[in-house]
């Protein structure tokens, strides 16, 4: 268990949300899936770290993408919604809550299999959240469904790629 400074979340915080900002914003693979690399930052939280904090910077963080995104509070939504059931799932993972406190959730302090059902646990209730406030309906499921799904799925693979080059 290493302990990560104050300095580090900040970097690695502003790095993602450019990168979202920038190059993942407007994309739309195939017309579906949108990566959602910014919620990397999220997964990674300590999971010491106050339940009141975590939903605070994850609504910061949901509220900096709505400026940038003109999205009226959908991301801010989706993102609280999201830091409030991740602990939750980091017991759900862990099985006993008495292990899921001082961790930083990776694949090495979890392992392989609990990190990936955290992480897609974790991505699939913000892509959720997000698309179905976004469509306001159930108008056309099938496209929702695939939207959500894809979305999940390119941003897990993201997730896993930086989380294996940040392993050391």
């Amino acid at each position: 268990m290493s302990r990560k400074s104050p300095a580090y979340y900040v970097i690695i915080y502003i790095l993602l949300m450019l990168t979202q900002i920038s190059i993942f914003g407007n994309m739309a693979i195939l017309g579906y899936a949108t990566p959602f690399l910014f919620l990397y930052f999220i997964l990674k939280l300590p999971s010491a770290l106050s339940p009141n904090w975590v939903m605070t910077l994850s609504f910061i963080t949901g509220l900096i993408l709505d400026i940038f995104f003109n999205t009226l509070g959908v991301y801010s939504l989706a993102c609280t919604l999201t830091a409030f059931l991740r602990r939750p799932f980091i017991t759900l993972v862990m099985q006993r809550e008495e292990e899921a406190t001082g961790i930083v959730p990776s694949i090495n302090s979890l392992g392989a299999a609990p990190f990936t059902v955290y992480a897609l646990l974790t991505i699939f209730t913000f892509s959720a959240a997000l698309f179905i406030i976004q469509a306001f309906s159930l108008f056309n499921p099938g496209k929702l469904i695939l939207q959500i799904l894809s979305s999940t799925l390119v941003t897990y693979i993201l997730v896993y790629a930086v989380e294996r080059i940040s392993v050391k």
